[in-house]
């Protein structure tokens, strides 16, 4: 069957709101890329919950990108059947050979952390530590499976009604050491991407983690990331060029440890740059210190 010839059932099957065994709902979000809706099997009854997402090309993307938004599709769908942990989304159905290509995860009802950080009057920082915790375990569980996600921004850290973290975003994901192919089309992801991650020789390494996830750590405590700009050539340049302001100095309740870490999570060169298990080691300490603390950061 042609690339046109399947898109045009992509087009149809979304209009009927049923996907392979799948009853499509609402339409929860949307990219260039991907459109994503509420799913019930369609053996449920027509009133039960949707309590399924499932993921879909987008039937509007151009042609000669669908090759590569199935690839960065497989890319998920392996990622998340591969890596079996409590802060990693799972894969329930996938269609990956043939149109229509999607793939289906549970519905995680609960908020991202961008939203939390844009929204909350105030934050506890003993909580934001079990956050940031539970995301870089989710990370380095892809790490021990070979997979470098290389997508760590805060709209993929969803956090549950009881405060566990599921972590999305595994379309970028590569194994380690693959030559990769990132779209670098997101603004918003471009404010946590190592500087190396730019460069057209790339190949994924687990330190460029190291330095995304120490982005968002920036940012959770300081309420911006460590470099901003209206265009991604301009953060990119900030990548590679410019030196984060100190996080003690951004948010003075911020632990003396945390904003140390941070700074060494945000060198320039990888390999200057601590391991994600001396990362995480760290954070567990950390979090542990503040278990108790009752200190609010002032947002």
């Amino acid at each position: 069957m042609s690339l046109p010839t399947q898109l045009k059932q992509l087009n149809q099957s979304v209009e009927d709101k049923v996907i392979s065994c799948w009853r499509l709902g609402s339409q929860v979000s949307g990219s260039r890329w991907y459109s994503i809706f509420r799913a019930a099997p369609k053996t449920y009854s027509q009133e039960s919950e949707h309590d399924f997402v499932l993921k879909i090309i987008n039937p509007e993307l151009s042609t000669e990108l669908v090759p590569r938004a199935i690839d960065r599709l497989g890319r998920e769908a392996h990622a998340t059947e591969q890596i079996i942990q409590p802060n990693v989304i799972r894969l329930l159905d996938a269609e990956l050979d043939q149109a229509p290509f999607f793939l289906v995860q549970p519905w995680i009802s609960g908020r991202s952390l961008d939203s939390l950080l844009s929204r909350a009057p105030h934050l506890s920082l003993s909580r934001m530590l079990w956050v940031l915790r539970q995301t870089a375990e989710g990370v380095r569980a892809g790490h021990e499976k070979g997979r470098v996600h290389l997508g760590i921004d805060p709209s993929h850290v969803i956090i549950g009604s009881t405060g566990r973290v599921s972590l999305l975003g595994w379309s970028n994901s590569h194994m380690e050491g693959e030559a990769t192919w990132l779209p670098h089309d997101r603004l918003q992801l471009a404010r946590y991407t190592a500087p190396e991650c730019f460069e057209n020789n790339y190949r994924a390494n687990v330190l460029s983690d190291v330095y995304a996830l120490g982005s968002m750590i920036y940012h959770a405590i300081a309420l911006r990331p460590p470099f901003e700009g209206q265009t991604i050539d301009a953060v990119k340049n900030h990548h590679r060029e410019s030196i984060a302001e100190d996080l003690v100095f951004m948010q003075p309740d911020c632990p003396i440890r945390l904003s140390s870490l941070v700074q060494q999570m945000l060198i320039k060169n990888p390999s200057a740059r601590p391991s994600f298990r001396e990362v995480l080691n760290e954070l567990i300490s950390i979090e542990i210190e503040y278990l108790s603390d009752s200190t609010l950061l002032r947002l």
